[in-house]
């Protein structure tokens, strides 16, 4: 182990003492020949296995950045307009007229919201229309162009737009054609419709004293010393193309790199995903602007651009620094439906530490 790998497994290991149960990481540092993988603690409380660098997990709203990616490639292509208004493919939807594609993507829809009403532990297997309908029985449409209000149903929308213009293809499908496949992201998954190995995911773990009540864990049970083993709760097609994959640290460290490094759109598309940005705030993040699925997290001054994601016992950042040009991910199996809790704001220092450490 080099002087810097033992800085950053340094990282690791204290997070994990502060209360994670498991934690993995991955860096690309401009000049290495290889990404740095990394991990910490353990994969699976109940036989004591140990996390290692290349297990899998769900990671929630990272998702976001593809999709929305994959949606400004049919800008690219002249397939879609970002300032049509989405009666083209929704002329149903309330409002539709007033929302162009840009505004889906951007967080100020006002679209209703169905994440804090979903069941976490069901065995439905959900459509994006039912998410859609789910969403507007939940919660009320408020006018758009307002405050940035962090929105999932914006994000099922595009995939269902993605979906469509393909003539029907799934979202998983248009994804791995688009990006999975060319960028060679070999154990990244659309949770929703494709099989990914099960033996590769960490178990996902809910600490219980940090629930809080913002998520709906009815039937969840008692918990063992305090967590909840939440690996088995939510059907990721209820998350759908607002947050249904499944990857791992190195795919996403790819990822972040092939995005910022001009591999994925060209330049105006990518100034409109990543830089033509909105001022944000989320509670217990970090957060300070957001773009079409990119978030800016400021942390004691670094600055990264990429996304955070969270499901049922699993988190994940993932980010580049433009300035150092340096690329991470971070995931841990260790979550809590209170957004504020450690469990889920914990990660933004370590995450940031990383990026200190291999700067230096």
């Amino acid at each position: 182990m080099t002087d810097l790998e033992a800085r950053l497994q340094a990282i690791l290991d204290a997070y994990v003492a502060k209360g994670i149960i498991g934690v993995t990481a991955a860096l690309r540092i401009p000049g290495q020949d290889a990404d740095i993988l990394l991990a910490s603690g353990i994969a699976d409380r109940a036989n004591g296995t140990a996390m290692t660098p290349g297990r899998s997990f769900r990671i929630g709203s990272c998702t976001k950045t593809f999709v929305a990616a994959a949606l400004h490639q049919l800008v690219e292509e002249g397939k879609v307009d970002l300032d049509e208004p989405i009666t083209r493919w929704f002329p149903d939807l309330p409002r539709a007229s007033e929302l162009p594609v840009r505004i889906l993507l951007n967080h100020r829809s006002g679209l209703p919201e169905f994440e804090n009403h979903m069941p976490m532990i069901s065995d439905k297997q959900w459509t994006p229309q039912e998410i859609v309908d789910f969403a507007f029985a939940s919660t009320p449409q408020r006018d758009p162009w307002g405050e940035m209000e962090y929105n999932n149903t914006g994000y099922i929308l595009s995939g269902m737009i993605l979906s469509i213009e393909a003539g029907g293809e799934t979202l998983s499908q248009q994804l791995r054609q688009r990006l999975f496949t060319p960028l060679g992201l070999d154990d990244t998954y659309c949770g929703t419709d494709e099989v990914y190995p099960q033996d590769k995911l960490a178990r996902a773990y809910m600490h219980a004293e940090q629930q809080s009540g913002q998520w709906d864990v009815a039937g969840a049970g008692e918990p063992v010393d305090g967590v909840w083993d939440a690996t088995d709760w939510f059907p990721l097609s209820g998350a759908g193309a607002a947050g249904d994959m499944v990857s791992t640290a190195r795919d996403l460290t790819h990822w972040m790199d092939c995005l910022f490094t001009g591999k994925v759109l060209g330049q105006k598309a990518f100034d409109e995903m990543a830089n033509n940005l909105n001022p944000a705030s989320f509670p217990g993040s970090h957060l300070i602007q957001n773009g079409h699925g990119i978030l800016v997290s400021d942390t004691d001054g670094l600055i990264v651009k990429g996304h955070l994601g969270q499901i049922p016992g699993h988190a994940t950042a993932m980010g580049h620094c433009e300035q150092s040009g340096i690329s991470a991910a971070l995931i841990q199996n260790s979550a809590a439906g209170n957004f504020e809790s450690f469990y889920l704001t914990g990660i933004h220092q370590p995450f940031a530490d990383l990026f200190r450490a291999a700067a230096r």
